[in-house]
């Protein structure tokens, strides 16, 4: 961790140390009184808090709808909470769950070290927390549930690798938001992937935050870089940042570029269909929120739960797109 992220989390933790021991009869930032939740009856007492990175993402807006869904066929009250993508405002959200009383806490970090103090405040709390997608850096956690990133890295870096060939070349490598467990441990597979091919070369690495606008602003700027014919490839560590991405370098003129992207969106599986993009790489948000909400009955109901429940990754080419589903 960086000197500037060491002072962040030291204010982080003060803050939420002193929230919880101060805990108890107050209104949280979306206007529900302390100790109510949606959903919550006599019937089924137990009630679990989320928090996810954003509710302007796609891949978020099916992770809410998988929980609430599930929530609901099992009869526990959820209340989810839109951390925009901020992670003060994520902080700001666990505070306010914890102070309603929840018995669970489902969080998505934004940031690995971020949302640290976070957890720690709920583990304070005697609240079990069930980490979704992304990995934290510390705090403890009863349960991770979501891909293996570090695979979905190495997926992309075969995919790669054999879409190329022997002749290899240099690529552009697109990460998404700096500091997230998905972010670091795609790269990390994906680099490991590399040093078995070295015939693959990263020509330029930026990050663009998981975003359509902000892929769109890099790779225009990449283009201008990079002269036509010179890059062969670009991986992108989402869907939502390769498909702007080849957007942009077809109409710059770039031919015959190999694009591989990674969530396995309905956008993508038609690109990869129409030969728009080489290949995605299948995660499932709502699968993901499902087995979260599962993970949290079980627990409420006295079944030991192991610590981390992974869900699979598969690489979408043109040939087995038809066989499969997109996630969202």
């Amino acid at each position: 961790m960086s000197h500037s992220w060491s002072i962040k989390y030291l204010f982080l933790s003060a803050w939420m140390t002193l929230f919880v021991m101060g805990c108890g009869g107050s209104t949280d930032p979306q206007g529900s009184p302390s100790g109510k939740m949606p959903g919550s009856s006599a019937t089924n007492p137990k009630r679990i808090g989320a928090v996810l990175p954003m509710f302007s993402h796609p891949f978020f807006i099916a992770q809410k709808a998988g929980l609430k869904a599930k929530a609901k066929e099992l009869g526990i009250a959820i209340d989810v909470r839109d951390g925009q993508d901020d992670d003060l405002k994520q902080i700001s959200q666990v505070e306010a769950l914890l102070n309603s009383g929840i018995d669970l806490l489902i969080l998505c970090p934004r940031d690995a070290d971020a949302l640290v103090p976070a957890v720690e405040a709920a583990n304070r709390a005697n609240v079990p927390v069930i980490a979704l997608n992304r990995l934290l850096n510390g705090g403890a956690v009863l349960c991770y549930v979501g891909a293996d990133d570090l695979q979905g890295g190495i997926v992309q870096g075969e995919t790669l690798a054999a879409a190329l060939g022997s002749q290899g070349g240099s690529i552009i490598y697109l990460q998404g938001t700096q500091g997230s467990s998905p972010q670091r441990n795609r790269r990390e597979g994906f680099l490991r992937s590399l040093n078995r091919h070295p015939e693959i070369k990263i020509a330029d690495d930026r990050f663009a935050a998981f975003q359509e606008d902000k892929a769109k602003a890099v790779m225009t700027d990449l283009v201008q870089a990079h002269p036509k014919g010179s890059i062969r490839a670009i991986v992108a560590q989402a869907d939502e940042m390769a498909l702007p991405a080849a957007e942009v370098a077809k109409a710059e003129g770039w031919k015959d570029l190999i694009v591989i992207g990674l969530n396995g969106n309905t956008a993508a599986f038609a690109a990869v269909e129409s030969g728009e993009i080489y290949a995605t790489v299948l995660q499932d948000p709502t699968e993901q929120a499902v087995r979260a909400v599962e993970t949290a009955d079980e627990y409420f109901r006295g079944i030991k739960v192991p610590s981390s429940v992974i869900t699979p990754l598969v690489a979408v080419t043109k040939e087995n797109v038809k066989k499969l589903k997109p996630a969202y």
